[in-house]
Protein backbone atom coordinates (compact mmCIF):
# COMPACT_ATOMS: atom_id res chain seq x y z
CA UNK A 1 0.00 0.00 0.00
CA UNK A 2 1.62 3.35 -1.10
CA UNK A 3 1.43 5.55 2.28
CA UNK A 4 0.24 9.73 1.21
CA UNK A 5 2.83 11.90 2.45
CA UNK A 6 0.09 13.04 4.84
CA UNK A 7 -0.59 9.99 6.25
CA UNK A 8 3.64 9.20 6.48
CA UNK A 9 3.97 12.69 8.79
CA UNK A 10 1.10 11.33 10.97
CA UNK A 11 2.86 8.18 12.01
CA UNK A 12 6.38 10.19 12.53
CA UNK A 13 3.94 12.38 14.91
CA UNK A 14 2.45 9.24 16.66
CA UNK A 15 6.28 8.09 16.93
CA UNK A 16 7.49 11.17 18.15
CA UNK A 17 4.63 11.37 20.85
CA UNK A 18 5.29 7.89 21.54
CA UNK A 19 8.95 8.45 22.31
CA UNK A 20 7.94 11.42 24.19
CA UNK A 21 5.66 9.05 26.97
CA UNK A 22 9.04 6.89 26.79
CA UNK A 23 7.27 3.78 24.47
CA UNK A 24 9.88 2.66 22.46
CA UNK A 25 8.09 -0.56 21.33
CA UNK A 26 5.23 1.75 20.37
CA UNK A 27 7.66 4.33 18.74
CA UNK A 28 9.39 1.58 16.78
CA UNK A 29 5.66 -0.43 15.87
CA UNK A 30 4.72 2.81 14.35
CA UNK A 31 7.84 3.88 12.39
CA UNK A 32 8.08 0.86 10.93
CA UNK A 33 5.29 1.06 8.95
CA UNK A 34 6.49 3.47 6.84
CA UNK A 35 7.88 1.72 3.87
CA UNK A 36 11.33 1.65 4.13
CA UNK A 37 13.58 3.12 1.39
CA UNK A 38 15.16 0.46 -1.53
CA UNK A 39 18.93 1.51 -0.80
CA UNK A 40 18.44 1.01 3.18
CA UNK A 41 16.53 -2.33 2.95
CA UNK A 42 18.81 -3.55 0.54
CA UNK A 43 21.95 -2.03 3.06
CA UNK A 44 19.95 -3.44 6.17
CA UNK A 45 20.07 -6.72 4.51
CA UNK A 46 23.63 -7.03 3.68
CA UNK A 47 24.38 -5.93 7.40
CA UNK A 48 21.61 -7.88 9.69
CA UNK A 49 20.31 -10.03 6.84
CA UNK A 50 16.87 -11.11 5.32
CA UNK A 51 15.60 -12.82 9.00
CA UNK A 52 16.27 -9.17 10.90
CA UNK A 53 14.28 -7.18 8.51
CA UNK A 54 11.41 -9.92 8.49
CA UNK A 55 11.47 -10.86 12.46
CA UNK A 56 11.47 -6.67 13.18
CA UNK A 57 8.47 -6.20 10.74
CA UNK A 58 9.74 -3.27 8.58
CA UNK A 59 7.67 -2.55 5.28
CA UNK A 60 9.44 -3.53 2.56
CA UNK A 61 7.45 -3.05 -0.28
CA UNK A 62 9.04 -0.43 -1.63
CA UNK A 63 12.02 -2.55 -1.93
CA UNK A 64 10.19 -5.21 -3.86
CA UNK A 65 8.35 -1.95 -5.88
CA UNK A 66 12.45 -1.54 -7.12
CA UNK A 67 13.96 -5.17 -6.73
CA UNK A 68 11.41 -7.60 -7.48
CA UNK A 69 9.55 -9.73 -5.29
CA UNK A 70 12.20 -12.22 -4.67
CA UNK A 71 14.80 -9.89 -4.05
CA UNK A 72 15.31 -10.75 -0.39
CA UNK A 73 15.92 -14.38 -1.71
CA UNK A 74 19.25 -12.87 -4.01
Amino acid sequence: MQLTSEQKYAILDASLAAAERGDTNEQGRLIRQIPLAPHLAKAAKEIWGKAFLLQEGYDLSAAEAAYGPNWLDQ
